[in-house]
């Protein structure tokens, strides 16, 4: 999955940059090799926590983009042109281009934040935040030694919670991280959870991924960073008072957490082991997901929606209306997980909305999304190309291809 490579990228980035060496899947404990014990990392005064610079901003103005759009990133080569795909002219206007390696990127209403690349380090990147309608931009610089993990917008795009890890004070067997919350009105920040506190009981960094505007809660995934990334517990956290709650634990999350656009509900994927062919050999980090659950984050309540048995599923999203889910169905062909299908899912229901014709070359559907009025949008990954496709009344259609390079999808734009 998209999320997979982007932690998996990081992982090898930070370790490169800790002096640790490089992991593998399923690498040994990194003690060995290591030197003494590092010291404590030292507490910081408010305004050290991060650094805050006006970006002179190339985007264009609202006037200048289509009724309705897809936000979209065209990565080649080591950089990513963000913009708006305009269906009806079937051109792209392009808002930024950043060098950003493996692209890690959030959206609320006009605003996007993403991590730009400045070396080779990781603690050298930085967040840029665009806002596309007033033009205006924002860099926010971590504290030194601290290398950004990941972000999430709150809903109304006016705070952005982070999370960073210290290279400096971090090995195998002691992490540092801090989870902070920016207000990008005030330009201030605090840090609302670190490994100092030592209130997540497990060995492994809680990365933003969700922030409701239903229930006020931040939504975090645990990772791994000397063991590949390896996926572990969804948690909740208020920003104000700093408690983390497990709401799912690490045996029954596979990946690919979805939040609803109310907020008010969580789809993920989990593993029903016997139920995969029997020929299946797990191969190191995250099964393949063949149980779609929903979770009701006001009560906790959780319903699968889909059992996919000795299928699985790749890529998914909420629908427009966040009644149903739109997935791929992965089948199993020569020893390998395939997608076959895009599926509109509802609790025990499941309509097929297009085919993924694999008979000559591989495809993988990388990123998904539907906007207004069940326009449903996707991209193929096949071999170097990136194709993006959409579905609009049961009429499928090729938008864009973009050779030797990745599309992703971020979000739908409406005037």
């Amino acid at each position: 999955m998209a999320m997979r490579g982007i932690f998996l990228h990081l992982a090898l980035a930070v370790l490169i940059g800790a002096g640790c060496g490089s992991p593998g899947s399923g690498a040994a404990d990194l003690a060995s090799v290591e030197t003494p014990a590092p010291t404590a990392a030292p507490a910081l005064e408010s305004r050290e926590i991060v650094r805050w610079k006006r970006a002179d901003s190339e985007a264009r103005l609202g006037t200048a983009l289509p009724q309705q759009g897809v936000v979209v990133a065209l990565t080649r080569w080591g950089e990513t042109t963000l913009g708006v795909f305009d269906v009806a002219g079937a051109k792209m206007i392009p808002l930024a281009k950043r060098e950003t390696g493996v692209l890690v990127v959030s959206q609320s209403g006009s605003r996007l934040a993403t991590l730009v690349r400045e070396g080779p380090s990781p603690a050298r990147n930085h967040i840029e935040m665009l806002d596309w309608r007033s033009g205006s931009g924002l860099i926010v610089e971590p504290a030194t030694d601290d290398a950004v993990l990941g972000f999430a917008f709150d809903a109304e795009g006016k705070q952005l919670s982070y999370a960073t890890m210290n290279l400096r004070h971090s090995r195998s067997t002691l992490v540092s991280w801090r989870v902070g919350v920016l207000d990008l009105e005030r330009q201030q920040a605090r840090i609302v959870l670190d490994s100092a506190a030592k209130k997540i009981g497990e060995m492994g960094i809680p990365v933003p991924f969700a922030w409701s505007g239903r229930t006020g809660r931040l939504y975090l995934q645990g990772w791994s960073p000397f063991r590949g990334m390896i996926r572990q517990s969804i948690w909740a956290l208020s920003p104000e008072r700093g408690e983390p709650a497990k709401i799912v634990p690490a045996p029954n999350y596979t990946g690919a957490p979805r939040l609803s656009p109310d907020g008010a509900r969580l789809a993920y994927l989990g593993t029903d082991m016997g139920s995969l062919p029997a020929e299946f050999v797990a191969p190191p980090g995250a099964p393949p997901g063949n149980r779609l659950s929903v979770m009701d984050l006001k009560n906790g309540e959780e319903d699968v929606w889909a059992r996919g048995g000795k299928t699985a599923f790749g890529a998914l999203a909420w629908s427009a209306g966040g009644e149903e889910i739109v997935a791929t169905e992965q089948a199993w062909h020569n020893g390998r997980f395939r997608d076959v299908e895009i599926r509109r899912v509802g609790k025990g229901t499941a309509v097929s909305v297009a085919k993924i014709d694999s008979s000559q070359s591989v495809k993988e559907v990388a990123s998904i999304l539907e906007c207004r009025e069940r326009n449903l949008f996707w991209v193929e990954k096949e071999r170097a190309a990136a194709k993006l496709y959409v579905n609009r009344g049961g009429t499928s259609q090729l938008l864009f291809e973009l050779p030797d390079g990745a599309i992703q999808l971020l979000g739908c734009q409406n005037r």
